[in-house]
């Protein structure tokens, strides 16, 4: 029955998005002290971000469908990487000009971690697309098992990716608990997409390539115009390239295993 599939799906998106929080937890090994290294964990994080984008949402959008790539297939994610970016130009503009108030942006970790905040959640809409849509062609025999898959693979994915937004906050100063809720938070929605993309995945399906390439271009665009910058205050040229070649190959190795 449909109701059984929507909350199948949406129960996915859940679990998911709490193995995002797991991501905050390696940041309780002792001897980690994220505001003094905190130039080294924005370098780590837009590895993270910038091998996400690229391995997690860019080839896959690519691979999409069937035949190999073509101009066609690039278009549309070309276009998604455009919105991103400027969608994050906006969101980065409205918060600089906010009036200053520290204490209105510490609580996400800054300026910084607020606008990985964002990303991350932009970055989540797709995946939860992904999976509504997998239930949805399993619920039709279509691809038997496609639905669990994708969640489960999802679901890995998010334990690094909620280190992403973990860190920023870590070195702000917030406690772990926080910075695994707001992990999870990232990922919420997940689930929220997983509903409609169940019902209307004749509708979804096409527009993959757009949203997956919108979520690589925001998170991109971030990682060059705040991450790495922000960074380079702190930090050598060289300790933050190192810093970001391991969050990129951690990312990667993740999606090697899978």
């Amino acid at each position: 029955m449909l109701w059984i599939t929507i909350a199948t799906a949406f129960a996915a998106g859940v679990v998911a998005s709490l193995a995002c929080g797991l991501g905050a937890l390696p940041l309780m090994i002792r001897g980690l002290d994220p505001v003094k290294q905190r130039g080294l964990g924005y370098g780590f994080a837009g590895g993270l971000m910038f091998s996400a984008s690229v391995y997690n949402l860019l080839l896959p959008a690519l691979d999409l469908g069937d035949g190999g790539w073509t101009l066609g297939k690039v278009l549309p994610i070309i276009v998604g990487v455009l919105l991103g970016a400027l969608f994050l130009q906006v969101a980065e503009s409205k918060v600089h000009d906010t009036p200053q108030r520290p204490e209105r942006w510490k609580k996400w970790g800054g300026r910084v971690g607020f606008l990985v905040f964002i990303a991350m959640m932009v970055h989540s809409i797709p995946e939860g697309v992904a999976v509504g849509v997998g239930y949805a062609a399993d619920s039709r025999g279509a691809a038997e098992g496609m639905g669990p898959t994708l969640a489960l693979a999802i679901a890995i994915h998010n334990i690094p990716e909620g280190l992403a937004v973990a860190i920023p906050l870590r070195g702000a100063g917030a406690s772990i608990m926080r910075c695994f809720w707001a992990a999870v938070a990232t990922s919420l929605t997940q689930p929220l997409a997983t509903v409609p993309a169940v019902l209307l995945a004749w509708f979804f399906t096409p527009l993959m390539p757009v949203l997956m390439g919108f979520a690589a271009g925001a998170m991109v665009f971030l990682v060059i115009l705040e991450l790495i910058p922000e960074a380079l205050e702190t930090e050598s040229p060289r300790r933050i390239a190192w810093a970001f070649t391991l969050g990129f190959c951690l990312m990667l190795m993740v999606q090697v295993v899978l």
